[in-house]
């Protein structure tokens, strides 16, 4: 009995053994599949159909006919965004006439996720989304704490009185708001920072990472 016993319990180990490194082959297969496809290196990576007629859903800095897109769907409150804005900033500089930002709003559940979205809404109606938004994300740390106006002064806001009138109107007023998020889903985002360039998902932050593309894209 005890002969037979043991033989039982070898054998379950074995299996449960087994089992195991089957389930941790699956689990480092699908984390190295999903690595891949977040930098846009697995081969089941494909560009967005109508990509580009969509990122006229988003508020764009620089040309239109930029050889190199870079689209964020991006949330104020989100400290991981605030880290990806050097980088992609770094890379506008360095191909001003072949590279834009195309920014999708994707509010998180925040207090502030909405409120900053309108203030950045209100600062491109008067031609100042850029400074805002670079601004917003800078001061990530005193959002709630400064009140918007403080946010249009330095951002260099002409009208700061229409300013203040744009903030308080409800968020229904800026569809673009309401547009990035749907347009978000519909992609399956989840969360923020999501990156696509030239349609296809992006998982790189760093300007190296970014500049990488742009060299296999031709940009010098």
């Amino acid at each position: 009995m005890s002969k037979s016993r043991t033989i039982l319990e070898t054998a379950a180990t074995v299996l449960l053994t087994s089992a195991a490194v089957a389930m941790a082959s699956v689990y480092i297969h699908g984390q190295v599949t999903s690595g891949l496809a977040a930098r846009g290196e697995g081969k089941d990576v494909v560009e967005v159909e109508n990509w580009r007629e969509e990122t006229a859903v988003g508020i764009r800095i620089g040309p239109a006919g930029a050889r190199m897109t870079v689209t964020e769907f991006m949330d104020f409150t989100c400290p991981f965004c605030a880290m990806v804005v050097p980088a992609v900033d770094s890379l506008l500089s360095r191909h001003p006439g072949d590279v834009a930002l195309v920014f999708q709003h994707f509010p998180l559940d925040r207090p502030l996720s909405v409120p900053s979205a309108v203030a950045a809404e209100c600062a491109d109606r008067q031609g100042r989304f850029a400074p805002m938004y670079r601004l917003l994300f800078a001061k990530q740390d005193s959002l709630g704490s400064w009140d918007w106006g403080t946010f249009a002064e330095e951002a260099g806001i002409p009208d700061l009185a229409a300013f203040e009138m744009c903030v308080k109107q409800p968020v229904d007023s800026f569809p673009r708001i309401e547009a990035g998020r749907d347009l978000g889903l519909r992609r399956n985002i989840s969360g923020t920072p999501t990156l696509f360039v030239n349609g296809r998902r992006f998982g790189g932050r760093d300007f190296e990472e970014f500049q990488e593309v742009a060299k296999k894209l031709g940009l010098k």
